[in-house]
């Protein structure tokens, strides 16, 4: 009993049982790591969420926010300019040409070009003709020097004789739109 008393009395001084304030020490302890795990949990989740949008963000937004009608009326205004401009036609890319320069038996090119036609059946009709249309080329290319090949210049030049030489391979002349030149490399 006289341990009571004396609880008691210490409770009146301080307000709290000298058995509960060690108590809430140790809970603070417990409420910091549950909020740690819970901060990490979210933190991972949001990553996650993060991760999907970036992987998969455009698919999410056409299918769930109507972008699909969006992609189709641009594409349809990207047709319509195209029409009225008479825009880019499709290209076929040919494999570069690797050959040997006129006038130097050592040095040699290797040039790569883009074909343009007026339309993808015409395209069809290019693939088919690939081994003429790069005999040709190569005869034009076969007759340059060095010189002609790395001057800025003359690339028109040369552009305009493959597209003359090439247009002969096409039913209709207009068929071949343009010769272009994308890569070229002298040795």
């Amino acid at each position: 009993m006289d341990e009571e008393k004396k609880e008691r009395k210490a409770e009146e001084k301080t307000g709290e049982k000298p058995e509960k304030q060690k108590k809430p020490e140790a809970k603070p302890a417990k409420k910091g790591k549950m909020k740690l795990i819970f901060f990490i949990i979210v933190l991972v989740f949001c990553g996650a969420i993060g991760g999907g949008y970036f992987m998969y963000g455009d698919v999410i937004m056409k299918k769930y926010l109507g972008g699909q009608e969006e992609g189709q009326a641009e594409a349809k205004q990207e047709k319509d300019s195209k029409k009225k401009n008479g825009g880019v036609g499709p290209i076929l890319a040919l494999e570069p040409f690797v050959f040997n320069l006129s006038g130097s038996a050592v040095k040699f090119a290797r040039v790569s070009l883009g074909i343009e036609v007026k339309d993808p059946k015409i395209m069809e009709e290019a693939k088919k003709m690939v081994p003429a249309i790069r005999d040709r080329t190569l005869s034009v290319l076969g007759t340059k020097v060095p010189e002609a090949l790395m001057d800025v210049g003359q690339r028109n030049e040369i552009k305009k004789e493959i597209y003359s030489s090439l247009k002969d391979l096409f039913k209709n002349g207009e068929e071949l739109r343009s010769v272009y030149i994308t890569d070229i490399i002298v040795q």
